[in-house]
């Protein structure tokens, strides 16, 4: 009998033979024109996932299951293969959706195939008797054979694969664990767990009140975290000291805005600034042997993030810069001292949509590079033999953990859904991470009725959607979407409907923008090496992709000029123009862009980066740039939208945000909608439909993180 999993069988009208990998639909007439039915290739591994569905209907086959007998375990791999298997099935076998659908999406679960497999058989039933008996006498002296040399060597070796077997079932049989150390309401991230593991720090802000430093006692799970730092300041990422009697972290003042690295002394709870920094989420760690704080940092004027290095020995030491000091291409966001104390693990972001893992050995500062193409990472911790690295990422929105060998640099993954900033990892197998929900939608609001309104989802979706662009030469909205377990570029109408997928690069598209005319999108997306990004044109006539000419490792969101000749983006020079016929791109002003948009042939209108206000530029005059909305009153950065009347934006103000009307006839600004201050996303983006007076915008809930603690048999 065959395999039954490489058997021909159908669903409905569909005939699916594994020999060729092919799937063929049934026209109407007679039963032989099955056969003469043009035949659709697929990838072997899809066709792999659709037979066993087929051998386990109607039984629900869970996402691990699949990945173990599709792609033999490796989670890594087959994580997101296997969502890109099951949304191409679905693609190529719609016509039987009228027969009620063909594979269902159980939550929690897996997925089910919903139409029974009517296996084609005959071929099993004709097999010639002699290559039966053949097949027969072959398997006998193959067995034999094999008996004989095993006989030889299993005295030898019992002992050991009964030791190795009891082992492996061991860890196979620990289960993950995970359980909630805080449900507070608001937000708490980055746990440290002190070294005796007693004492747990954390940082926790809640809606309109700074964020600060909670402590939590293990000994005393009756009595509640105690506040740690005042509300005049704010703190979120703290490091313990060797002897868990001192905690060092950046600490910013309200209304000042310094931020100074800070010792506490928990005793006396006594405080002592150390050194200046940049930011209260500053990563910070300390040497194994207690002698150094390492933190990123970005002081001097024109430097990016970077790591600097502080002795705890001499009380007016400076800190010394470890990063690139200048004409950097990459920005040092994370890092770890190894237990070991020989290397330094940090987390360094190429572009605003590549990241990796490098680690230095301290004594030589060489470098070995341990991961490629990443988006980003959210976290990074040692292992207690220093031979791997814990570290977590987010990619097309989706969070998970994984551990990595810094040898063989093979990858495994925790299956931990929202994994983020794993910390105190144990030799017992355990460690503390805080757990990150959030998904983005985009969200409608109407304009201009009697009654005032409220935000409504444009597409009702358990999927990612956002950064919405609106054309009305084209009647299209363009976003991006992570609907293929990738971000790609995907467009609809203007009440979300008649969607289709532009782009098919399996990788991390992003800021997609229409041409005035309607006829391309312009948008970032990773370069050949995974480092940095690069400018893209898709031709909607063609279907072709085309990267702008660059010699810029980084681009930030593209705005087109008014004639659709060109398309400027933030650089490390400034405001550049890249021109479609690939000509040497121009920088027009020194200053950097967020968001832009032309409102002439000569005159362009931008937020820029770090600095409020909404400026506008004469592109014929690049050195005449004047304020359009007063900083006091403009502190949008990319939430905003330049329309024929004015300029829609968003503010935020202590507990909510506001969506305003700016009119340039009279410079008169309107509040038009007040909503909690996480409703909407700080990187998202606004875009304005004339055709039904709407505003549509990137819509982001208050982010839930609880901190867990995690035992996982890949930890031990």
């Amino acid at each position: 009998m065959k395999d039954k999993n490489k058997l021909s069988f159908c669903l409905g009208s569909c005939h699916i033979d594994p020999s060729d990998n092919s799937i063929s639909f049934q026209t109407q007439g007679d039963e032989t024109s099955q056969h003469e039915a043009a035949k659709v290739s697929l990838q072997p591994k899809f066709i792999e996932v659709l037979s066993y569905l087929a051998l386990r209907h109607p039984n629900v086959v869970t996402r691990d299951e699949l990945i173990e007998k599709v792609w033999e375990g490796n989670v890594y791999v087959g994580t997101k293969a296997l969502t890109n298997a099951i949304w191409h099935l679905r693609q190529q076998l719609s016509p039987l959706e009228q027969d009620g659908g063909v594979i269902e999406t159980v939550r929690k679960a897996g997925y089910r195939l919903l139409l029974p497999p009517v296996y084609d058989i005959s071929d099993d039933t004709n097999i010639d008797k002699l290559q039966i008996t053949e097949a027969k006498l072959q398997h006998t002296i193959q067995r034999l054979h094999f008996m004989a040399i095993l006989m030889g060597a299993v005295i030898v070796t019992v002992g050991l694969l009964i030791g190795v077997h009891l082992y492996q079932d061991k860890q196979r049989m620990t289960e993950t664990q995970m359980t909630v150390l805080t449900r507070d309401p608001g937000s708490e991230r980055y746990p440290r767990l002190s070294h005796d593991r007693r004492w747990l720090v954390y940082g926790a802000s809640r809606p309109g009140v700074t964020s600060s430093l909670y402590l939590k006692d293990f000994k005393r799970e009756d009595i509640p975290a105690r506040q740690l730092t005042p509300l005049t300041s704010a703190e979120l990422r703290a490091v313990w000291s060797l002897d868990d009697t001192k905690l060092f972290f950046a600490s910013r003042t309200q209304g000042t805005g310094e931020c100074q690295i800070t010792q506490l002394t928990l005793a006396t709870n006594e405080t002592l600034a150390l050194a200046p920094c940049s930011t209260d989420m500053a990563a910070i760690d300390i040497s194994a042997d207690g002698q150094y704080l390492a933190y990123v940092s970005s002081l001097e004027a024109g430097k990016v993030g970077g790591i600097y290095r502080l002795s705890l020995g001499q009380p007016d030491a400076k800190a010394e810069r470890l990063s690139c000091e200048a004409h950097c291409n990459y920005e040092d966001r994370d890092l770890a001292f190894s237990p070991d104390g020989r290397w330094l693990a940090i987390a360094r972001r190429f572009s605003n949509i590549s990241e990796d893992i490098f680690i230095r050995d301290l004594a030589s500062a060489s470098e070995k590079r341990l991961t490629h193409g990443l988006e980003d990472i959210r976290g990074l911790s040692w292992t207690p033999d220093g031979q791997s690295l814990v570290f977590a990422t987010e990619d097309s929105g989706s969070r998970n953990g994984f551990i990595i060998d810094i040898a063989t640099m093979h990858i495994q993954s925790f299956d931990v859904e929202g994994m983020s900033y794993p910390s105190s990892v144990s030799e017992e197998g355990e460690l503390v991470y805080h757990q990150y929900r959030r998904q983005f939608q985009m969200a409608y609001f109407s304009l201009g009725a009697s009654v005032p309104g409220s935000l409504f989802p444009l597409l009702y979706s358990s999927i990612s959607h956002r950064n919405p662009d609106y054309s009305p030469e084209a009647k299209r909205i363009v976003f991006v979407s992570s609907e293929t377990g990738y971000n790609e570029i995907w467009a609809s109408d203007i009440n979300g409907k008649k969607l289709e997928q532009h782009t098919h690069l399996k990788s991390r598209v992003a800021y997609p923008r229409w041409s005035p005319d309607g006829s391309k999108i312009a948008f970032i997306a990773p370069d050949d090496r995974n480092e940095g990004n690069r400018i893209f044109i898709l031709d909607l006539a063609n279907k072709n992709i085309t990267a702008l000419a660059s010699s810029y490792h980084n681009h930030g969101r593209p705005s087109w000029n008014w004639q659709g000749t060109a398309v400027l983006a933030s650089t490390s020079d400034g405001i550049t123009e890249f021109y479609l016929d690939n000509s040497t791109p121009k920088v027009i002003s020194p200053l950097t862009m967020a968001v832009g948009f032309a409102k002439s042939a000569n005159e362009f209108v931008f937020s820029r980066y770090g600095v409020n206000g909404l400026w506008r530029i004469d592109l014929t005059q690049p050195e005449q740039v004047r304020e359009l909305i007063p900083s006091k009153v403009f502190r949008a950065g990319n939430n905003w939208v330049l329309t024929a009347n004015g300029v829609y934006f968003k503010s935020s103000n202590g507990n909510e945000q506001r969506l305003n009307f700016w009119e340039a006839s009279n410079q008169q600004l309107t509040s038009l909608l007040r909503v909690p201050r996480s409703s909407l996303s700080g990187f998202g983006s606004m875009t304005y439909i004339p055709e039904s007076n709407r505003l549509v915008m990137t819509l982001d809930g208050f982010p839930q993180r609880d901190i867990i603690l995690l035992k996982h048999k890949l930890l031990k």
